[in-house]
């Protein structure tokens, strides 16, 4: 007898939902491109633990028969393709079949819908994929399906998903970006009954970008609208100077569908050119129509990922765009002295900061001379295990400084100590619980996204710990009342989304997480190449980092400072 054998339905169903079902917000987002080819205009989602016990999405739409409910649950059963042809010229949203078929079998599902010429609903009930009851049923035009117990006949599965707030992280950010794709119809997510997502129907594009990344960030984004050669963009970018430190704020569509391309992106980011700064990612929302047989949306089971017949075009027609917006467009930022004031107080004032384009990265040394003739201070070579007495002759470059010791000079890169003063610092209150934080005079008013909203109502304890106290202003607005006094030196909305990324990108070990965001604190705070500082200031760094345990490197492992000989200039100069 042969050893291959053909695979079960129910098999194949499970295989396939290790394709499309990743996580509960894989499942709410086949249902809203379900309702958004149903022509709904109104999708209200609810879940409950963040979607591992109830994921429900009801719509408006246009409902289905009796016949196409029947069939929606069966594999490769679609109405959107009827040959291969179609699958290049693709405009709905949903197409393979697959979607409805794989989440019906990994969980207890329900579904009820509508037709307007129907005067009942129809019900249909399944366990694991195994239809269990069916019939009429009275309802409201529209669909709602509704899916319990995820996973719940794959625990191997279940095991693989994350905590709570990470998945209903995910499930808020995958509404966000169909509710930023369609102004004209009504959002809302809500989360063991309480509403995280508010995105209303709204008739301007800026007005719906308000509603859901927040007004501060919508009244400064930059309008971008250029049609060429059958290609047409429109959305929002950002300036450079309200450029972020992460790359939560990019939202990239083509045809109508989001997708994540690296093509496209580079070209957004080539756009700006040398006015981004190093680390800084620009905020866009941006909306790509083109010929749908030009783009192949059949690369990825998710469909999050697309193929250009030509990417050198559209590479190319999207760095004008950007350019073209920012040249006519003024990038002046404007300056709250009084929150500048406020961001300062209590902290050591340094002179006003003159950003510049640094010529100079470091080259760290491919060995350490013997004869003490040019000594590396790094994490790997450690001549001495104190820094000796510096004597401050001035800076280099508004980049290092120099000092002179004994036989010898000592150059510092300001960036790096400055880091590691900071760093030490810190973390030495935070281990002993005792954090010196600095009160806002006014607390500062913050708008965050669904997203942030859960990460910060997840971690207040551990924010607070760190000296950031948020306190709840109703909708997805809180209040600012306190920050680390040690990194006043950064701006206050700065600091905080700091921090919110370095929490949602370590979303593993609490201990790694405090150390990457104190790292990332202190990075983001450190004067860097550019500034022009006083002499004081460049004194009293100087003294910090004499006193520190390991003041040889940055927290990131770079050197602070390197040391010459005097023997060394002679030498140079055929004095010896």
């Amino acid at each position: 007898m042969g050893k291959i054998k053909l695979l079960s339905d129910e098999l194949i169903n499970k295989i396939a939902a290790g394709e499309v079902v990743e996580r509960p917000s894989s499942v709410v987002k086949e249902f809203i491109e379900n309702s958004l080819d149903a022509k709904a205009t109104t999708i209200r989602i609810d879940v409950e633990q963040s979607g591992k016990k109830l994921i429900r999405v009801t719509d408006n739409g246009e409902g289905m028969s009796k016949e196409d409910a029947k069939n929606a649950i069966m594999r490769h059963a679609t109405s959107k393709i009827r040959d291969a042809q179609d699958l290049y010229s693709i405009n709905t949203l949903g197409f393979r079949g697959e979607a409805l078929a794989s989440i019906s079998a990994v969980s207890r599902f329900r579904l009820i819908t509508k037709q307007p010429t129907n005067v009942a609903g129809y019900l249909m009930q399944c366990d694991g994929g195994i239809v269990i009851s069916n019939g009429e049923i009275g309802a409201e035009i529209g669909t709602c399906i509704e899916v319990r117990d995820l996973f719940f006949n794959t625990p191997v599965r279940q095991k693989f998903m994350r905590t709570d707030a990470v998945e209903l992280r995910h499930i808020a950010e995958v509404v966000s970006r169909y509710a930023l794709l369609h102004p004209n119809i009504s959002f809302t997510l809500y989360h063991n009954g309480n509403r995280l997502v508010s995105a209303p129907s709204v008739e301007g594009a800026r007005d719906n970008v308000a509603s859901v990344l927040g007004v501060e960030i919508a009244q400064d984004l930059l309008e971008v609208s250029l049609e060429k050669e059958g290609m047409n963009v429109t959305g929002f970018i950002s300036t450079p100077y309200n450029a972020r430190n992460d790359r939560s704020h990019q939202m990239l569509y083509v045809n109508g569908r989001w997708v994540r391309d690296k093509t496209i992106t580079d070209a957004i980011y080539s756009g700006y050119h040398s006015m981004l700064f190093v680390g800084k990612h620009p905020m866009f929302v941006l909306h790509i129509e083109l010929d749908p047989e030009k783009v192949d949306v059949n690369i990825h089971p998710q469909k999050s990922e697309v193929k250009f017949e030509d990417g050198n075009t559209i590479s190319t027609f999207i760095v004008d765009a950007i350019k073209e917006t920012l040249k006519k467009n003024s990038l002046v930022p404007e300056v709250d002295i009084q929150a500048e004031q406020q961001v300062t107080f209590g902290v050591p004032l340094v002179k006003p900061i003159v950003k510049t384009e640094s010529k100079y990265t470091y080259e760290p040394a491919v060995q350490h001379v013997l004869q003490d003739e040019v000594v590396v201070y790094s994490g790997d070579v450690e001549p001495q295990s104190e820094i000796p007495t510096l004597t401050l002759l001035g800076q280099i470059h508004k980049t290092f400084f120099l000092a002179e010791v004994a036989r010898g000079y000592v150059v510092v890169d300001q960036h790096a100590a400055h880091e590691r003063v900071m760093y030490e610092q810190f973390m030495q209150q935070f281990m002993g619980k005792k954090v010196e934080i600095q009160q806002l005079l006014q607390g500062e008013v913050l708008e965050f996204t669904a997203a942030q909203c859960v990460v910060i109502k997840d971690k207040k304890e551990l924010l607070s710990s760190l000296g950031f106290i948020l306190e709840e202003f109703g909708g997805n607005s809180f209040v600012l009342k306190s920050i680390p006094e040690i990194f006043g030196r950064l701006q206050p909305v700065d600091l905080i989304h700091t921090v919110l990324d370095a929490v949602q990108v370590g979303e593993t070990g609490v201990d790694g997480i405090k150390e990457q965001i104190i790292t990332r604190m202190a990075c983001r705070a450190a004067v860097m190449a550019g500034d022009d500082l006083t002499i004081s200031f460049m004194k009293k760094v100087l003294c910090q980092l004499q006193d520190l345990d390991h003041p040889f490197t940055c927290p990131h492992g770079r050197p602070t400072m390197i040391r010459t000989n005097v023997l060394e200039l002679e030498k140079k100069f055929r004095r010896c």
